[in-house]
């Protein structure tokens, strides 16, 4: 695998007609260089990942909203025989192509990220990472396949924001992915003509020993966030730890494992997390919610 990769065939993996389905040969070119005895992606789609590896011989586990499996939910490592050697995804991207009610079933899900505007996506996004962090060995690899956007005049680069939310010591490589047959993105707005987005990022992190909390509490001191925004990721992650939905107390001991650096900061921190949830998630009966 080189920095810059190119595949004008997207090969035989997969079906073509799925919108936004990458190419198989990507998934090649990582099981080539890394050699993973598993290779699990936490949004499979049309099933690439699957089939190559098939091909290749190499134990395969698949996820996906549309089989059931939510990663902003579901801890990833509960599904899995063992922590994985790569554990890779490619996200519906922030309200570009819908995938629920649209390319499979009948009506849009809640937890997919194609329906989010892109502040939403970012914050799902870390919490779809964090959960691959945590489905993935030590000295394994835990990779994501993303491009960019650019919406109403705005362009939104989504690597960037990866990349700083994880931690830098374990960025291991960002791999350039050319993009063939896209759709012309010469559109016009005001009379500018913008150059059209006709590549992706892989971004790769091998993981260290560092416990998900040293991980929140690193992020924390390296980047300042929006309060509401990391108190919400926290508990999103705190509730995919404890099976999607808990009973309050138990969701106060997880946040306080993995968000000392803002209870630190709120006395009242208790009191910050019961509006959160009140906010955004929901109460399925006194006292126990869901995410």
């Amino acid at each position: 695998m080189q920095s810059v990769v190119s595949y004008p065939d997207r090969g035989k993996w997969g079906k073509s007609n799925w919108r936004g389905n990458t190419s198989g040969h990507i998934i090649v070119d990582l099981i080539d260089h890394f050699k993973p005895k598993l290779f699990v992606d936490v949004c499979e789609g049309s099933g690439t990942s699957g089939e190559v590896c098939k091909d290749m011989g190499i134990q395969y586990v698949g996820l996906d909203l549309h089989k059931g499996n939510d990663f902003t939910r579901d801890f990833v490592l509960s599904q899995l025989p063992r922590p994985a050697d790569i554990c890779f995804s490619h996200p519906p991207y922030a309200n570009m192509i819908q995938y629920s009610g649209a390319v499979w079933g009948n009506n849009p899900i809640d937890g997919d990220t194609s329906l989010c505007g892109a502040d939403e996506f970012i914050e799902k996004s870390q919490v779809m990472l964090l959960n691959q962090r945590e489905a993935t060995r030590d000295g394994g690899i835990y990779t994501t396949l993303i491009g960019d956007m650019r919406k109403n005049g705005e362009y939104r680069s989504f690597q960037a924001d990866f990349i700083q939310m994880m931690p830098k010591s374990e960025l291991l490589n960002v791999v350039i992915k050319v993009q063939h047959n896209m759709m012309s993105n010469s559109t016009q707005y005001n009379g500018a003509r913008f150059i059209p987005i006709t590549h992706e990022y892989l971004i790769i992190w091998k993981k260290t020993a560092k416990s998900l909390f040293a991980v929140t509490w690193d992020k924390a001191k390296e980047i300042k966030r929006q309060i509401a925004a990391t108190w919400r990721s926290a508990i999103r992650v705190a509730l995919m730890k404890l099976g999607g939905r808990a009973a309050l107390k138990d969701i106060y001991a997880e946040v306080e494992q993995i968000a000392q650096n803002l209870i630190q900061n709120n006395k009242n921190w208790q009191a910050k997390v019961r509006q959160q949830l009140q906010y955004h998630f929901t109460s399925v009966e006194r006292g126990v919610w869901a995410a």
